[in-house]
């Protein structure tokens, strides 16, 4: 997973961080990843410190949704919910976007 801050420094309040999943890996490990390297934690160590995942979003329904298929393409658009001290933005690219909650 790549990291990518707004401003190429370190991350101020209210800036934005952006990460790209690899191709074949599901949105629900790519969040949990991007979150556990933004707040220094480990990816297991993420549900201890701020509940499972489920408690914001369902990771089967994230990754099903934006799922590409033999017959059809991934779904265009994006969602966007919050878990831990984030704001977080997934779309059909992959593109994982951690913001601070306001």
């Amino acid at each position: 997973m790549e990291t990518e801050s707004s401003t190429g420094g370190p991350r101020l309040q209210n800036e934005t961080t952006m990460y790209q999943s690899d191709p074949d890996q599901p949105l629900s490990e790519a969040v949990l990843e991007a979150i556990a390297s933004e707040s220094g934690l480990d990816v297991l160590e993420l549900a201890d410190e701020f509940g499972p995942l489920y408690d914001s979003i369902d990771p089967n329904a994230l990754d099903s949704l934006f799922q590409s298929t033999a017959t059809a393409e991934r779904s265009v658009g994006s969602v966007t919910f919050e878990y831990a001290t984030y704001q977080v933005t997934v779309d059909q690219t992959g593109c994982v976007e951690l913001s601070d909650q306001q």
